[in-house]
């Protein structure tokens, strides 16, 4: 479904695609929309705490270019080791406090 505002608004070319998901691009090109440039998102952008979504998504084989060719070729082992930030029931907010406290 995702392609299809795309079409809506008559777009049939994307010169520079910012993602790194697989299923996005498929799904775009699939449909005729021609992607000219892919762009993996740039690491210096990337906040400390979000590289474990990162890694596991480049370790699952996002598209991720050459500023992420060293998570290409972790190991499970090596995948294990990264670790986001800590969590703790202060940081619970919102509709997830009521759970937290049961």
């Amino acid at each position: 479904m995702m392609p299809d505002p795309l079409h809506w608004l008559g777009i049939t070319r994307i010169d520079r695609f910012i993602s790194m998901s697989d299923m996005k691009y498929e799904a775009i090109v699939s449909t005729g929309i021609e992607i000219v440039e892919r762009i993996p998102i740039p690491p210096e952008l990337v906040p400390a705490d979000a590289h474990v979504e990162i890694d596991a998504k480049v370790f699952a084989g996002y598209h991720a270019g050459d500023e992420y060719a060293k998570q290409a070729t972790m190991s499970e082992a090596e995948l294990a080791k990264t670790h986001g930030r800590a969590w703790s029931a202060g940081d619970v907010t919102g509709v997830g406090a009521a759970a937290a406290d049961k």
